[in-house]
Order: structure tokens, then C-alpha cells, then sequence
């Protein structure tokens, strides 16, 4: 159970809502706004761990190129909320289609997250992957 106020947890899920879909939508711009101008994301690919806007910006064409079409659904949230500041845990599906071929895997993110003027933003979001759940091949034509 949480203290948290229901008014931030809300909001907080609703960021989730518009990161998953900005991702999903190759929308580098609004992904970006997902975070503080200081936010560093910590990605599945080696290495890269994108920080502030501009290189947040900048690695939407590397993470499709890497996976395809993406699709991000979140859930499990465990959000704890302390004035401006907050942490939040939950599980990630995340799946996504390159090359004929579709792939799932469960994740798990670990957040920081600040309020700032305009909203709740990560200020630090770290994705882990667990286990791999799906390996199909695409659907072609409507069945």
C-alpha cells in the first residue's frame, strides 16, 4: 500500500501511457519530453544510455533500427511519491517486429521521477529484461 497521493499515481501512469505510445510511434521529440532536459535513459542496447533531450532526440532512429515496429505495454506499477520526487517499479511487455519476424520479451523499468512545471518526467529510467516470452513469425494478411 502506498501514501502516495492518487492525483501523482495517476499522473505517473498517464506519463507511462504517453511514453509507451510516443516510443511506439517513433515520435522522437515527445519521447524526449518524457524526460527532465537532464534525463538519462539506461537502454537494452550495450552502451547506450541516451542523457538530455537532444541525444534522447537522437537515439529514436538507433532503437528502430535495432528493434522494428515496437510496442510497449506497461503494468505492476509501484509508484512511491515523496514531495516533488518519486520512484516507480513495473514490469514492461515489450515486443517488437524486424525482418519477417515478431519477438516478446518481459522487462522490468526502475524510475526516477522529478515534477516539474509542466508535469511528472523521468529523470533517470533503467530497463532490464528478464525473460524472453514470444518468438513468432509476423502475420502478413488479416486472419
Amino acid at each position: 500500500m502506498t501514501d502516495s497521493p492518487v492525483e501523482d499515481v495517476h499522473a505517473i501512469q498517464e506519463l507511462n501511457a504517453r511514453y509507451n505510445f510516443a516510443v511506439d510511434e517513433t515520435d522522437g521529440p515527445a519521447w524526449a519530453d518524457c524526460f527532465t532536459s537532464t534525463g538519462v535513459f539506461n537502454a537494452l542496447l550495450p552502451g547506450q544510455t541516451p542523457t538530455g533531450t537532444e541525444e534522447l532526440i537522437r537515439f529514436m532512429p538507433i532503437v528502430t533500427e535495432a528493434f522494428g515496429r515496437m510496442h510497449h505495454l506497461t503494468t505492476n506499477e509501484i509508484i512511491t511519491v515523496s514531495g516533488n520526487e518519486a520512484t516507480q517499479k513495473c514490469y514492461l511487455l515489450f515486443f517488437s517486429a524486424k525482418d519477417g519476424r515478431t519477438e516478446g520479451t518481459i522487462c522490468e523499468y526502475n524510475d526516477a521521477l522529478e515534477k516539474t512545471d509542466s508535469g511528472w518526467k523521468y529523470s533517470r529510467r533503467d530497463v532490464t529484461a528478464h525473460t524472453k516470452i514470444a518468438d513468432f513469425t509476423a502475420v502478413t494478411e488479416p486472419v
